[in-house]
């Protein structure tokens, strides 16, 4: 299998199974998770949104058919997750949400 067509077809996997554990991490609320959104401003039980809209896009992102799809929608989530993060000025998360912003930005770009 040519690179171009590995990276075509693997990146939008790569980025939904990242979606999947992280959201599914964000569901089940760990302390920790609780405590980050709290930090953020969000509403108790906020968490499970993310958490939810995380594993559906990922779900998404999996399918090849719809990985194009699931790329905007994985940018725009990850577009404001980094905007809630310069807003609450949690400089510790921003590198790997930026990071995860720019995955799905070249999962778009390799769909054209």
């Amino acid at each position: 299998m040519p690179i171009i067509k590995f990276i075509i077809v693997g990146l939008p996997i790569a980025l939904g199974v990242v979606m999947i554990g992280t959201g599914g991490l964000n569901f089940a609320g760990p302390p920790l998770a609780r405590e980050n959104f709290a930090l953020w401003g969000s509403p108790a039980g906020f968490n499970r949104v993310t958490g939810s809209l995380g594993v559906l896009i990922g779900l998404i992102l999996v399918i090849p058919a719809k990985s194009r799809v699931g790329a905007l929608a994985s940018a725009i989530f990850r577009l404001a997750a980094v905007a809630t993060l310069i807003r609450s000025r949690d400089w510790g998360h921003l590198p790997v949400a930026a990071a995860l912003m720019a995955v799905s930005a070249a999962a778009i770009a390799v769909h054209g």
